[in-house]
């Protein structure tokens, strides 16, 4: 999106905010400790909107480290099964679980319930093979669970019967990143500038950043020229609140740490609305009752007059 700038437009402003000096944070974890990644800051100066002008709210720069994980707790932190029609919760430490250590914690919890379980990954299918042997049934148990780990081991969330003594894969491709797969920079400023197609409404994403790092990394975001502006009308901006989700608007668990964006916030000139060119038009006459009467009353005098001449 571009505009015109005239010259007695005021240059942009660039507001970097670093989570560590936030006024108030908005969530804690699952320990009571403050989420770093939703919280809101009180500038002490705010910024003053003239009457003639708008602005453009974009996402300058970001730097976030790489320190959440693909295992969270009370998002996908639970293993439910049944073997022989005895109910058994694997639940799994907050990390980043590999597909061969996830597979290695979930046969060891089997085998501690009486089971003798192998299961394996493929590099090439990107799925697990299970192989349950020693009870007489076993079941994944993930229907209408909303914090269970299916979508980690490639399955789907409802139950699901693996055949004793019988290889089954995985439904589908194993998802380590779960709903991870980028994060999303949410605000207060604006919040009809993008559309989330979740829930089909237009929300207050700002950006989307691609993971472009492994676990451990520093994710980067430096502006392009495609860069997505939304504009907004407000007469003052004082309070800002940052958000940094996944995609189901969950805040992410930097674990402690935190992270620093720059925005730019340009202005613009509100668009007088023109006039429209004047229409060219026939006049067009209607006669109404009162008027014809009117009318046939004046002939009818005139039609006297002149026979009273003759």
């Amino acid at each position: 999106m571009s505009y015109v700038l005239t010259a007695n437009t005021p240059p942009p402003i660039i507001i970097h905010l670093d989570s560590r000096f936030a006024t108030q944070y908005l969530e804690t974890d699952v320990n009571g400790r403050p989420l770093t990644t939703n919280f809101i800051y009180v500038m002490k100066e705010p910024i003053l909107v003239p009457d003639h002008m708008n602005l453009l709210v974009s996402l300058h720069t970001a730097t976030i480290p790489y320190s959440f994980y693909n295992v969270r707790a009370g998002v996908n932190d639970k293993i439910y099964y049944q073997i022989a029609g005895v109910d058994y919760v694997l639940q799994l430490e907050a990390g980043n679980f590999s597909a061969t250590g996830l597979a290695s914690t979930l046969k060891t919890h089997i085998e501690n319930n009486g089971a003798t379980a192998t299961i394996s990954y493929s590099r090439e299918t990107l799925k697990y093979t299970f192989n349950i042997t020693g009870v007489a049934s076993f079941n994944f148990k993930f229907a209408d669970k909303t914090d269970g780990a299916e979508e980690l081991l490639g399955l789907y969330r409802e139950d699901k019967n693996i055949p004793i003594g019988v290889n089954t894969k995985s439904e589908k491709a194993i998802d380590l990143n779960d709903s991870i797969h980028g994060l999303y920079i949410r605000q207060n400023i604006a919040t009809k500038g993008t559309l989330d197609n979740e829930d089909g409404t237009f929300s207050n994403i700002l950006a989307r950043l691609p993971i472009t790092t492994n676990a451990g990394g520093i994710i980067f975001f430096t502006p392009a020229s495609h860069d997505h502006e939304t504009m907004v009308s407000v007469p003052v901006i004082q309070t800002i609140g940052i958000k940094l989700t996944d995609d189901r608007n969950r805040a992410i668990d930097l674990n402690g740490l935190h992270f620093q964006l720059s925005l730019k916030i340009s202005y613009i000139h509100k668009e007088k609305l023109r006039e429209a060119p004047p229409r060219r038009y026939e006049a067009v006459f209607t006669e109404t009752p009162t008027m014809r009467q009117k009318r046939l009353e004046e002939e009818s005098k005139i039609k006297k007059k002149s026979k009273s001449k003759k």
